[in-house]
């Protein structure tokens, strides 16, 4: 073996010791970026996700409230007249009996103020409506889809207060969540989650040329008598997101029709719906 193939031979290879520090500090920082990246799409997919929630809650919610109120007032196929459309507190809610049915299941599950403008309790809690129709073979559901025995049902029976159905939208506070109290079950059911708040304005048509010459809240409607005027309902409802997304605090003011409502100081994305319902049964 010559001196020159000797030496070749033991020569070092391999990474030298800076070489390999170099390797590593580059291999640290793409593993980052893709890291960086990785964990920002699984955050926006996050929020993504979080207002679809909030959106679908929102719809629900809204559909809810517009199938059942529009059928306020309905007078039933024998053309009943149906003069308190809206009931302002449980005591007006009445129960009678029907062969061996009661109209209404359990009267107990109903808010004290069945129809209210919150602005009068003092306490921003959300307003909450209560639409009453009578049943009979077309319409007999309540807004859980309870139904109303065929004994109590108009066209069965000669007492009128029998066929009423009783559907009361209100706010669980405590869990955000719109709740619904009917006359055919006995408890008041969960519609959406995430409602934080929710507002009512009644359109009256003084002039009967079925325009709504003005809207008014639940206080003005009971005071003035203008039950039997309404003949739409707007509607605005808070939803939040389930979960944080906002990476810091924030505290917003929103306006729900003619109420301002200061959300609490979270992370929790919100945003305000609304919907004009047409009481068809007053048109």
């Amino acid at each position: 073996m010559s001196v020159i193939e000797l030496k070749h031979k033991n020569k070092q290879t391999g990474l030298s010791l800076i070489e390999l520090l170099i390797a590593t500090s580059i291999g640290i920082f793409l593993l980052s970026g893709i890291a960086t990246s990785y964990i920002s799409s699984i955050k926006s997919s996050s929020n993504r996700d979080q207002f679809s929630v909030l959106e679908d809650n929102a719809q629900i919610a809204l559909e809810a409230i517009t199938n059942t109120l529009e059928h306020t007032g309905y007078p039933s196929t024998s053309n009943k007249t149906l003069v308190n459309r809206f009931v302002e507190r449980k005591a007006g809610i009445v129960s009678e009996t029907c062969g061996v049915h009661n109209s209404v299941l359990d009267r107990t599950i109903y808010p004290t103020d069945t129809t209210i403008d919150n602005k009068t309790s003092g306490v921003e809690t959300g307003d909450s409506i209560t639409g009453v129709f009578y049943g009979d073979a077309n319409f007999f559901t309540d807004c859980t889809g309870g139904q109303l025995p065929l004994d109590c049902r108009v066209g069965t029976t000669s007492d009128s207060d029998t066929a009423k159905i009783y559907s009361t939208f209100f706010l669980d506070k405590t869990n955000n969540t719109l709740m619904c109290a009917g006359s055919r079950t006995n408890r008041a059911e969960p519609i959406a989650e995430g409602v934080e708040n929710i507002q009512f304005l009644y359109g009256v048509d003084t002039g009967d040329d079925l325009i709504a010459d003005r809207y008014i809240n639940a206080t003005d409607l009971f005071n003035s008598g203008l039950q039997d005027k309404v003949i739409s309902i707007q509607v605005a409802i808070l939803v939040h997101s389930l979960l944080p997304v906002h990476t810091k605090k924030e505290q917003r003011t929103y306006t729900l029709l003619d109420t301002s409502y200061t959300a609490p100081n979270d992370r929790k994305q919100r945003k305000v719906f609304t919907t004009t319902i047409r009481v068809r049964n007053t048109l």
